[in-house]
């Protein structure tokens, strides 16, 4: 905050301070830079769980899409970070009358932080897309979904959303990754035959990709709710998602 009133540290300058966080009102340093986009940092970064490991890659990423929804005439009442109660997603929007809150996921929450937005944004009536970085690696055959990215893909029942560039998103499915162990002949110390192998493996750890549709978030996505869900050690709560109906 700026002599009082909210301000984004985009579009505001180092001179206009001293500025305090919306959520715990502690102080926040005004940081700029050749190489980065222009940000507040909280001086002490202990004070808040919104100053926790936000990269400039978090921040390109939001502020590009919130460029994108502000240049759609369709789209109402784009905001970045707007707060909301306890809540305060990277880009807010109003789609096809629609409430969204849309919130960019790079590494940096746990699984039961983002279980508590998605059920706060319920309780409010808004619907959440949980986006998550596009990566080369999710074009090769074999994969390892963070704990997140496999909460995200229950959650989505079955989907995950990957942000490439403006408001291209691609959509995938996690499929379970086999390996197949081949059959092979021993032979004991006693000369017994023994046969081993000969089955496939389900990896625990990996996954097969599978790239589907590429989306426009703006025009291709739509409300849904969510009720509760639980499986293979996966908790889901009631939800209101934005997401591919499709």
């Amino acid at each position: 905050m700026s002599d009082g009133k909210t301000v984004h540290a985009y579009f505001e300058k180092k001179e206009n301070g001293p500025f305090r966080c919306l959520d715990c009102n502690e102080e926040v340093i005004h940081r700029s830079g050749n190489s980065k986009i222009n940000h507040f940092a909280h001086a002490n970064p202990l004070a808040c769980e919104y100053s926790q490991g936000e990269s400039d890659l978090h921040r390109q990423c939001k502020m590009e899409i919130f460029r994108c929804l502000l240049a759609d005439l369709k789209i109402k009442n784009v905001e970045i970070e707007k707060p909301i109660g306890t809540v305060r997603p990277d880009v807010y929007a109003v789609i096809k009358g629609v409430p969204v809150a849309i919130e960019v996921q790079i590494s940096s929450l746990s699984v039961e932080m983002i279980m508590r937005r998605t059920i706060d944004y319920h309780q409010r009536g808004i619907y959440v897309l949980w986006l998550l970085q596009w990566t080369s690696e999710l074009d090769k055959p074999r994969y390892a979904p963070r704990n997140w990215e496999k909460w995200v893909h229950a959650c989505y029942f079955g989907r995950v959303y990957y942000w490439k560039q403006g408001l291209e998103v691609v959509e995938y499915t996690f499929e379970p990754s086999v390996k197949t162990i081949p059959k092979t002949t021993l032979y004991s110390k006693a000369g017994k035959k023994i046969t081993v192998g000969g089955y496939a493996l389900r990896s625990m750890r990996f996954r097969t990709p599978v790239r589907g549709k590429t989306l426009n978030l703006a025009s291709d996505f739509g409300p849904r709710l969510r009720y509760w869900w639980e499986g293979g050690g996966i908790k889901v709560p009631d939800a209101r998602l934005f997401m591919n109906n499709k």
